[in-house]
């Protein structure tokens, strides 16, 4: 019985050694997933930006990036997908541009005009996989461009285990749980040019993707900013008649003259 007591003493201190280990391995091994499943998911935005022409909301997000990788919404939206306390946070910068009309959902949906301009254009992706450390954000617009650049500038410090500034309480010292993807979108806006040298006398029309044709009827020279791949239409001046197409991969100016569309 002695020598039984010994050895249970002998495994339980060896436990005790061991189990603080094995728990941080299997963190640290979870931590690593959670980076490699986030940047697919910032990836994936993107290919799906550029696939739809629209930019999802807070609502959409999770399905349109599902559709570019194969996974469930619900594997997208939690970490684990049957705990909605793991859910994952879409967070949007206040002042993003191009949008929709007030809050809708997509946050943007690409037409024939275009967007006039393109400011903080980016979006982040946030987790925890660590189940009782909840995000103190919710998915949509930030509260505020400085709450929203302090978690984009964030780098983890295992030194201080800090989390992003004013994240507070269960948070406190847990930095290492949090994970970050940052996606910028202003990239994949292309600045397109379209002039008439006929105009007023003949107006022609041009297309973007499945969007209504547009005539130039009202000015010589329109340029707005488009999503990379977007399939450019441009017409003579029966609005019916298809001269050039072009798919948008970079800026790119066209000009109707004689009668025809060029690129110069």
């Amino acid at each position: 019985m002695i020598e039984m007591i010994g050895v249970l003493a002998i495994m339980a201190i060896v436990a005790a050694i061991l189990t603080p280990n094995v728990a941080r391995r299997i963190s640290r091994s979870n931590g690593e997933k959670e980076d490699q499943v986030l940047a697919l998911l910032g990836e994936s935005l993107v290919r799906s930006v550029r696939t739809t022409q629209t930019i999802p909301g807070a609502n959409s997000w999770p399905t349109n990036i599902a559709a570019q990788t194969g996974m469930s919404a619900n594997d997208v939206r939690y970490v684990t997908p049957w705990d909605t306390a793991s859910a994952r946070v879409y967070l949007i910068h206040p002042s993003f541009s191009p949008t929709n009309a007030g809050s809708a959902d997509p946050l943007w949906t690409q037409g024939t005009a275009g967007a006039s301009s393109v400011t903080n254009a980016r979006i982040l992706i946030l987790s925890s996989h660590k189940s009782s450390l909840t995000l103190p954000v919710t998915s949509g617009r930030a509260i505020s461009a400085a709450v929203f650049d302090a978690l984009w500038n964030w780098t983890y410090d295992p030194a201080t285990k800090n989390p992003p500034g004013g994240w507070t309480g269960n948070w406190t010292d847990n930095g290492e749980y949090l994970h970050v993807q940052r996606v910028n979108l202003s990239p994949l806006f292309q600045l397109a040019t379209f002039s008439n040298r006929h105009h007023p006398t003949n107006y022609p029309y041009y297309q973007v993707g499945s969007a209504a044709s547009a005539s130039m009827s009202t000015t010589n020279v329109l340029s707005a900013y488009y999503l990379e791949g977007s399939l450019l239409r441009l017409y003579f001046t029966d609005g019916t008649t298809m001269q050039m197409t072009h798919t948008l991969a970079n800026g790119v100016n066209f000009v109707y003259e004689s009668s025809n569309w060029r690129i110069p």
